[in-house]
């Protein structure tokens, strides 16, 4: 998601991207956790990197948090029951709507 107006050329190229959500697979979660999220962090307009897990009731969102000290990266984990909010857009929405339709039964 973004919100910049540099944006606006490119209807499938986001440069300056505020929030980016990912949905793990089992075959690339660890690179979405890793690599892909040194790379994302180099991205000064990304303020939150979230990760939505298929296997289970989880979001994990990973917020760029700015202080007096610097710059740094805190993590908040929402499970079954919680309301996850999304700072960078302002957005509380319950995590049982974002997996609605869902079933875990294998």
């Amino acid at each position: 998601m973004t919100c910049d107006p540099r944006d606006r050329s490119d209807r499938y190229v986001k440069r300056y991207p505020k929030l980016i959500a990912e949905v793990l697979s089992p075959s690339t979660k660890k690179f979405d956790r890793t690599d892909k999220f040194e790379d994302y962090q180099q991205l000064e307009s990304l303020e939150e990197y979230v990760l939505i897990s298929q296997d289970e009731m989880r979001v994990e969102c990973r917020r760029r948090v700015k202080d007096g000290t610097g710059e740094r990266w805190e993590t908040v984990v929402y499970g079954a029951g919680d309301i996850v909010m999304l700072q960078s857009i302002e957005l509380e929405v319950a995590i049982a709507e974002l997996y609605r339709g869902v079933s875990f039964d294998r």
